[in-house]
């Protein structure tokens, strides 16, 4: 893909404030199009395993739902002027599914078992 179309997007944590035993609301810089805000997520920590004979790395999952204007970032095209709704909508809502896997360490059964 050329990056030069598709600009990087970040997002670095700032704060994290607990609301519940598997909940919190994580604040953040996020970057889009070249200018930065704050941004604050809803997360939800859905559970993680253990390594096991079946499945030899350690994994986590969360998700997480937030929502921003796109004017705020620059990103005006097709916003309907005043009084009318034809067009794109400024806001933007979004919601994010994310697993983390731990790497098989090198030299255990399963990262030395043949593929098949």
């Amino acid at each position: 893909l050329d990056a030069a179309k598709f600009p990087k997007i970040t997002f670095k944590s700032t704060k994290v404030d607990v609301t519940g035993p598997a909940t919190a609301n994580v604040t953040g810089d996020l970057t889009l199009h070249g200018v930065t805000r704050p941004v604050t997520l809803e997360t939800t920590f859905n559970g993680g395993s253990k390594p096991s004979g079946m499945d030899p790395g350690s994994r986590i999952g969360f998700s997480a739902h937030g929502s921003l204007k796109r004017s705020e970032f620059g990103v005006s095209y097709g916003i309907p002027p005043a009084g009318s709704n034809f067009g794109v909508g400024d806001e933007v809502e979004f919601f994010i599914e994310a697993e983390f896997t731990q790497p098989v360490a090198a030299g255990t059964a399963a990262a030395a078992a043949p593929a098949q």
